[in-house]
């Protein structure tokens, strides 16, 4: 499957409408996580199998990715706690979640924008961390992986600046359940591999 590789989210403007948490996931004892960017849905459809009473769901720019994994989803019919949208991350968690709602935050190898002028499209940037620290629950974490070192140094600079975030070890949840196609990409290829998981403080 070949998906185009960078999409502007500057230039998707479409806006959510708010979950119903009694409709869609008050039966997953109010466990709610967010993928961010899920493309080919590795990790995802294997994270939702394996945690099959917490609601997960997935946002991803590309029209493609999204209507190949919606697809996908329809011959899997085990898996009722995934819920996958189409539109920019930003305006997805922005929208859609009530304030401290979300258990935990997935972003894995976001798009770097590497030109300096295209740097604003980034995901996380001081904008996103302060939306973020109202949607997560206290305690809330975030995973965050990326193979760019210079997005790296950016990442952690972003959240280090942020005193809502502080830096914890989860290793089990790196070695357990982290999975994915640029995962796969970086070990093939010996690339470095930069993952750090965010907890908001209490």
């Amino acid at each position: 499957m070949r998906i185009r590789t960078h999409t502007n989210p500057l230039s998707c403007i479409k806006r959510f409408q708010k979950l119903d948490p009694i409709k869609l996931f008050a039966k997953f004892e109010n466990k709610l996580d967010l993928e961010i960017g899920f493309g080919q849905s590795n990790f995802i459809f294997k994270y939702s199998y394996e945690n099959s009473r917490r609601f997960v769901v997935g946002v991803e720019l590309r029209r493609k990715a999204v209507a190949i994994m919606q697809q996908r989803l329809k011959t899997i019919k085990l898996l009722d706690n995934v819920y996958l949208v189409q539109g920019n991350g930003f305006f997805c968690l922005q929208d859609m979640f009530d304030d401290n709602s979300i258990d935990r935050v997935f972003i894995f190898h976001p798009d770097p924008w590497i030109k300096k002028h295209h740097q604003k499209r980034r995901l996380v940037n001081f904008k996103f961390l302060d939306v973020l620290s109202k949607k997560l629950k206290q305690g809330g974490r975030v995973y965050i992986t990326t193979d760019i070192e210079f997005l790296w140094r950016d990442i952690l600079r972003v959240f280090t600046l942020n005193n809502s975030f502080i830096q914890v070890e989860e290793i089990n949840f790196w070695q357990k359940y982290y999975e994915g196609r640029w995962d796969e990409i970086c070990k093939n290829k010996k690339r470095k591999i930069f993952f750090a998981t965010f907890c908001l403080r209490n």
